[in-house]
């Protein structure tokens, strides 16, 4: 049976060989054509230096999101850069200060293809234990080079807004709590002034027992009221620190050591090349092997003695060899018209002279082999 699908395979195909081999010579065609019409991009890139903990981090006591120790400071840079990516907000961030900010007011859908575009045209990627490589690649040279710095500078700005996040919520905290103890401190000095004033001191004497007592009391909630309100204030100061320090923090430890520049040449990936052009070859080979298969499949002519025995499970008692000249035979071939080989016998898949079908078979009830006429 196998043998059969191979020779029904080889047949088709080189019965109509150049027919088959025209959707490979097209798509080969449209891959050259896509190739030469492909519009040029330009590439700019920039490295980012990554640490775990800056200097003014081990002198204060703001911490670093240091990685672990199975992960490069890059990687996990890279990490949180490639998920930030998928994001729209942060790509809308991104290209806020670049060329492309002009059409985002076009309609939504033109928003969502830039955004998109954006996307696939920015990656990341260490180039050590430290370095992050940032590129990001346009037709424009400039917007290349402005999504790179844009890139960088969004990563750093949300590193350092995620970190003020629990400082800004400390001082808002922080900002009400003072002008509450402020108020109860301004509440304890006027409840000392007003007793002072209905009792003021004797000008003989001293108090008594019960007025020295109360104020005594009033004095002891001033104090407590000054207190609670200069340790809020010392610490709303101190939450200040901390987001001066969380900015500076995060400058030293992201630093853009190759800044980007501006491209003036278009870049030519051989690779993405030659990957586009097989994927239009391929996908002639498939069509090419489709109409091969198809055309196999829908042939339902007899074209080799196997046939016979194949499909109409009679067996084939001798082969007359073909014994046309080459010229004659080629002539033959060209007029007879299609399916004419089910009595007669055609040219090989691999070019060797075929046989006449002369084909003798027997059937029940048995009479006599009978010979079959070769078509010339």
């Amino acid at each position: 049976m196998i043998r059969l699908i191979l020779l029904r395979l080889l047949e088709s195909y080189f019965r109509h060989r150049w027919l088959y081999l025209l959707p490979i010579v097209l798509m080969s065609a449209l891959a050259l054509l896509s190739v030469l019409n492909a519009r040029p991009k330009y590439q700019a890139d920039g490295v980012l230096y990554v640490q775990a903990d800056s200097l003014l981090s081990s002198l204060t006591d703001v911490r670093a999101n240091s990685a672990s120790w199975w992960v490069t400071p890059a990687q996990a840079t890279m990490g949180d850069l490639n998920e930030l990516l998928q994001t729209d907000a942060f790509i809308r961030s991104v290209i806020r200060p670049t060329k492309l900010e002009a059409e985002m007011d076009q309609g939504p859908d033109v928003v969502n293809n830039i955004l998109q575009e954006t996307r696939k045209n920015i990656w990341v990627y260490p180039v050590g234990d430290n370095h992050l490589q940032v590129v990001a690649t346009s037709e424009d040279p400039q917007v290349a080079f402005e999504l790179v710095n844009a890139t960088v500078e969004g990563y750093l700005q949300w590193q350092i807004n995620a970190k003020r996040a629990d400082s800004q919520t400390a001082q808002s905290f922080f900002e009400d709590v003072i002008q509450t103890y402020e108020t109860e401190l301004a509440d304890a000095r006027d409840a000392m002034r007003v007793y002072l004033e209905a009792h003021p001191e004797p000008v003989r004497g001293t108090r008594s027992g019960i007025e020295q007592l109360e104020v005594t009391r009033l004095q002891s909630a001033i104090d407590l009221a000054a207190s609670r309100y200069a340790s809020a204030l010392d610490k709303e100061e101190n939450t200040r620190l901390a987001m001066a320090q969380i900015e500076s923090e995060m400058r030293q430890s992201y630093l853009l050591i190759d800044a980007p520049i501006l491209p003036d040449r278009p870049v030519v990936s051989l690779r993405q090349t030659a990957v586009n052009m097989a994927i239009f070859v391929a996908v002639g080979v498939v069509i090419s092997g489709g109409a091969i298969v198809g055309g196999a499949l829908l042939d339902r002519s007899f074209r080799f003695p196997v046939d016979v025995v194949s499909r109409l499970d009679l067996p084939v008692l001798t082969i007359v060899p073909d014994t046309t000249p080459k010229m004659k035979r080629r002539w033959l071939r060209r007029r007879a018209p299609a399916g004419a080989g089910a009595a007669a016998g055609s040219t090989t898949p691999a070019g060797r002279p075929a046989y006449t079908a002369a084909l003798v078979a027997e059937s029940e009830p048995y009479d006599a082999p009978q010979q079959v006429d070769p078509v010339h």
